[in-house]
C-alpha cells in the first residue's frame, strides 16, 4: 500500500543538483546521481535528467582568480593561471586523441619538476586537472599512466640513450614535449631534445 504525504511540496530537481554539487567526492554525489537518474526514468524526463547529470559529473571549474594552494605563487596570478589552464586543455586534447604517447603521469612529472605545482598526491592532481577541464571525468587522470615516474629523479635527469634505458628515455621524450607546451608560462627556457 502506497502512502503519500499531503501538503508537502515536491523537491525541485535543481535543488537536488545544487546539494549534490556541494559534495566533494564522487562517492558523496552518487546517491544524488541515482536519485536524478530514477526521477528521469520514472517521470519520462530523460533529457532533463541527462542535462542535470552532466552538470553533476563535471564538478566545479577552477577559478583563475583563486587558484588552489597546490600551485606555486607565480601560477596563482590570474594572467599566468589563464594561460596555464589553456595549456592543460591542449594537453588533454593531445592525450585524448592518442596523437602522442603522453600520459597524465608525464604531465604531473613536468608540472612538479618545472615548479608549476607543489608535490601532491595523485588523487589531488586528478582533482586539479579535472577542475581545469570542464567535463573531464574524475579518475580519468589518476588512472592514466604509470605514476611510479614520480618516485625517480627529475625528468631532465632521465637518460637520453634509448639503447641503455628504453623506458626512461621514452619518458624523457614525452616529458620534453609536454614541457615545450608549458614553455610560455615557465621561468626557464625549454630546449627541444628530439
Amino acid at each position: 500500500m502506497e502512502t503519500t504525504l499531503t501538503g508537502l511540496e515536491p523537491i525541485p530537481v535543481e535543488y537536488v543538483v545544487t546539494v549534490a554539487q556541494s559534495k566533494r567526492t564522487e562517492a558523496q554525489r552518487r546517491p544524488y546521481i541515482e536519485l536524478v537518474e530514477r526521477w528521469g526514468d520514472e517521470q519520462g524526463k530523460l533529457d532533463d535528467a541527462r542535462m542535470a547529470l552532466r552538470r553533476l559529473r563535471q564538478g566545479e571549474e577552477i577559478d583563475v582568480y583563486k587558484m588552489p594552494r597546490e600551485f606555486m605563487p607565480r601560477y596563482r596570478q590570474p594572467e599566468n593561471a589563464k594561460q596555464l589552464v589553456e595549456i592543460v586543455r591542449t594537453i588533454d586534447d593531445i592525450i585524448a586523441s592518442k596523437q602522442e604517447q603522453w600520459t597524465w603521469a608525464h604531465v604531473m612529472r613536468v608540472m612538479v619538476d618545472e615548479g608549476i605545482i607543489y608535490q601532491c598526491t595523485v588523487n589531488r592532481f586528478d582533482q586539479l586537472v579535472c577542475a581545469m577541464i570542464p567535463g573531464k571525468g574524475r579518475d580519468n587522470v589518476r588512472k592514466n599512466g604509470d605514476y611510479s615516474i614520480m618516485r625517480g629523479d627529475s625528468w631532465t635527469l632521465l637518460p637520453t640513450q634509448s639503447y641503455l634505458a628504453p623506458t626512461a628515455a621514452a619518458n624523457r621524450v614525452c616529458c620534453n614535449q609536454i614541457a615545450l607546451l608549458f614553455a610560455p608560462v615557465l621561468q626557464r627556457n625549454i630546449r627541444e631534445e628530439f
